[in-house]
């Protein structure tokens, strides 16, 4: 699949600079930044869950509900 971005001539020559220094092609330099290679599927759930427990302790100061308290009452007003 071919993936296709605007960039400035500036920015070109800046990813063009940056991959040649690090001995890759612009494709594995951007891909490697954008895509980092995650060991293993544990680590990867361990990442997951850390921004979750982020995202959730935040909604929850704003919402002041817990996700199940969400669900539930999301479930209720389905019936």
């Amino acid at each position: 699949m071919r993936l296709s971005i605007e960039v400035t001539e500036q920015q070109h020559q800046r990813l063009k600079t940056m991959a040649a220094l690090r001995r890759q092609s612009i494709k594995d330099y951007v891909l490697s930044h954008v895509l980092p290679d995650i060991n293993s599927e544990a680590e990867a759930l361990l990442q997951l869950e850390e921004l979750l427990a982020t995202r959730m302790k935040t909604a929850h100061d704003v919402v002041g509900k817990s996700v199940m308290q969400i669900f539930e009452q999301t479930h209720q007003e389905m019936r």
